[in-house]
C-alpha cells in the first residue's frame, strides 16, 4: 500500500467479502450497487448514496451485475487532502450519506477523467481536493472544534421533518440564537435555516426517486407544510421542480415514459 491518498476505479464481484483496514477509505458511486455492513450499520451505496469507512472498522460488502466505484483511500498526503476530525467521528455512527448533484456529477467525471490511466500527480491532487470537497459538502461538515454548532447539525439530521424553529435549535446547541447563527454560518457557510432546507430537499429528492408516495406526500413526510412549499423551495434552490424530479427516474427505468433526463444527467460528465 502506497503511502499517498489513491483515487481508483474499481469493481467488485458479487460473493461478500469482509475485512478491516487502518486506511479511511470513501467509497462514491459510479455505476451499479453495493450492499455493505460498516460496523454493525447497513446500508448501500449507489447512484444516491455513499460511504466513509473509518480506518479500523470491519466491513462487509458485495455488489452484483456490472459495478464501478470512486474509491478514495485517505492513507496520508499533503495537508489539506484529509478528512476533518469531527467528519470522522460522525462518520463512526453514521457511514452513509446521501450524494447531491454536484457530488454525483463530480464521480461521473473523474471516474472519466481515471479510464484506463493514472493521473498525473499534482492533477491527481486536485481531484482528491474536490472530491474531499464535494464529500464535505454533502456530509453537512462543521468546523470540528464547534461541538455547539455540530449538536445543531444533529438535531437536524434527526429531526428535520418535524417543524424546527431557530429556538430549538439554539436550546440544543447551548447558544443564543444569535450566537449560533453567527457560529452556524462560520461553521458551514449556511444559515441555520438553510442547512435545514437543504436536508429536507434531499430527503424529498430521495423519495421523489425511489418511492411511490404522492409529492403531497413527501412535502409533509420531509418537513414542508405542503406541496406548493416544496415545489417553490426546490425549484428557487435547485432549479427543478418535483415532478421533473421524478419524470427523470422513471425515464431512466423506462425509456420509453419520456426524454432519459436521469441517464443524461449521470452520463453528462463522461459517460459509461
Amino acid at each position: 500500500m502506497s503511502t499517498q491518498n489513491q483515487l481508483s476505479i474499481r469493481s467488485y464481484p458479487a460473493a461478500v467479502s469482509r475485512h478491516a483496514h487502518d486506511f479511511h477509505q470513501l467509497i462514491l458511486p459510479v455505476e451499479g450497487r453495493m450492499e455493505l455492513d460498516v460496523g454493525g450499520v447497513a446500508g448501500r451505496v449507489d447512484d444516491e448514496a455513499a460511504a466513509l469507512v473509518v480506518g479500523g472498522t470491519a466491513h462487509g460488502f458485495h455488489a452484483e451485475g456490472e459495478n464501478r466505484f470512486l474509491i478514495l483511500d485517505l492513507v496520508g498526503g499533503p495537508r489539506g487532502l484529509a478528512l476533518p476530525d469531527a467528519a470522522l467521528a460522525r462518520a463512526r455512527g453514521r457511514p452513509f450519506f446521501a450524494v447531491d448533484p454536484g457530488l454525483r456529477h463530480l464521480c461521473g467525471y473523474v471516474a472519466h477523467a481515471l479510464a484506463g490511466r493514472a493521473l498525473p500527480r499534482d492533477l491527481a491532487h486536485s481531484a482528491i481536493e474536490l472530491v474531499i470537497e464535494s464529500v464535505m459538502r454533502a456530509r453537512g461538515a462543521v468546523a470540528p472544534e464547534d461541538a455547539a454548532v455540530s449538536r445543531a447539525v444533529d438535531l437536524i439530521h434527526a429531526r428535520y421533518a418535524a417543524p424546527l424553529s431557530m429556538a430549538v435549535l439554539a436550546r440544543a446547541a447551548g447558544l443564543s440564537a444569535s450566537a449560533l447563527h453567527e457560529r452556524f454560518r462560520r461553521a458551514t457557510g449556511r444559515t441555520p435555516f438553510s442547512y435545514l432546507q437543504d436536508v429536507r430537499l434531499d430527503a424529498a429528492e430521495r423519495l421523489l426517486r425511489r418511492s411511490q408516495l404522492s409529492i403531497v406526500g413527501i412535502a409533509l413526510s420531509v418537513g414542508f407544510s405542503d406541496q406548493t412549499a416544496l415545489t417553490r423551495c426546490l425549484r428557487r434552490r435547485r432549479g427543478v421542480t418535483p415532478g421533473a424530479v421524478r419524470r427523470a427516474r422513471q425515464a431512466a427505468v423506462d425509456p420509453a415514459a419520456g426524454p432519459n433526463v436521469w441517464r443524461a444527467e449521470r452520463r453528462a460528465p463522461g459517460g459509461r
